[in-house]
Order: structure tokens, then C-alpha cells, then sequence
């Protein structure tokens, strides 16, 4: 498995915002879609489960509206937090738990890039360990109002 960001791969997530709050109100509703696999490295089950990444790869992430609303959306920041729910306490105890608590080593790559009129984000999951994490994604409304998105990623790396 390569972890040189040179020759990875690149999965693309497209994140429609269906029901937006301002900071404060809770989290902002919205369809997350994996729509490339980046060769197969990234998946994920159905529409709003979490993207699960068995390799190294750049992720891709862009921000729409649903069809019908007049605002657009773009990232603006993101932060990570390493999850400890119950289904990952074996995974946890076996390394000692919170091996890369704010993500870190798993995502040493993160960028912005314009492309036109849309802002889109990138992150390299360098995947280095089993893991789950729970991303806040920061987007903000065409009208400078800010808001979050909070869906998962699972690094689930394949042991050769």
C-alpha cells in the first residue's frame, strides 16, 4: 500500500445540503454520496453511511444545494475527532485508545481549491491505523452564513 501522495488515488463525495442551520442551531442535514471508489480504495454502503477507506487516497468533497434551493454552498474548514463508540472498543483497547485523536496522522493533507465559482475541498486519508472518525465540516451559505455537516469516515486498511 503506497502512502506517497503522488501516485494515490482520488475518490470525489458529493455532500448535498437538504436542510441548513446556522452554527448554534445543530448540525446542517445532507445526502453524503460517494460517487468515484478512487480505484476501488474507497466505499461505502448506502447514501449517508460512513465512506470506509482501505488504502491511501485523496478525498474530494463537494458542497451543492438541493435542487430548488437558491443558496449555494461551500467548505470552508473541517476538523476531526476520533470516535470510541462501542462497536470500535476492541480496535481501541488493542492499541491503547486514542492513537490519533483529532486526526492528524490519518489526514496530514488537507486543501481548498476554486475551481470557477465552487470551492472544493481535498484531503490525502493517509490511513495508517484502523479507525473511525467523526468529521465536522464547516460550509458556508452563499450568504456568508455559517454551518456544520457531521458525517464519518472509517479507515479500514487492508492488512497484507
Amino acid at each position: 500500500m503506497s502512502t506517497d501522495p503522488a501516485v494515490c488515488a482520488t475518490a470525489r463525495i458529493s455532500i448535498t445540503v437538504t436542510d441548513f442551520h446556522e452554527i448554534g442551531r445543530g448540525p446542517s442535514q445532507a445526502d453524503i454520496e460517494l460517487t468515484d471508489t478512487g480505484h476501488g480504495l474507497v466505499s461505502q454502503g448506502r447514501i449517508n453511511d460512513p465512506i470506509v477507506v482501505t488504502g491511501a487516497a485523496f478525498l474530494e468533497f463537494l458542497v451543492s444545494a438541493r435542487e430548488g434551493d437558491r443558496a449555494s454552498y461551500s467548505p470552508v474548514g473541517i476538523s476531526f475527532k476520533e470516535s470510541h463508540d462501542a462497536t470500535r472498543g476492541e480496535v481501541i483497547a488493542r492499541h491503547g485508545g486514542g492513537r490519533d485523536p483529532l486526526g492528524h496522522a490519518a489526514f496530514p493533507t488537507r486543501a481548498f481549491a476554486s475551481r470557477g465559482r465552487v470551492l472544493q475541498l481535498s484531503l490525502f486519508d493517509a490511513n495508517p491505523e484502523p479507525g473511525e472518525f467523526k468529521f465536522d465540516l464547516l460550509i458556508q451559505r452563499s450568504d456568508g452564513v455559517l454551518g456544520l455537516i457531521d458525517p464519518y469516515i472509517r479507515n479500514n486498511p487492508i492488512i497484507k
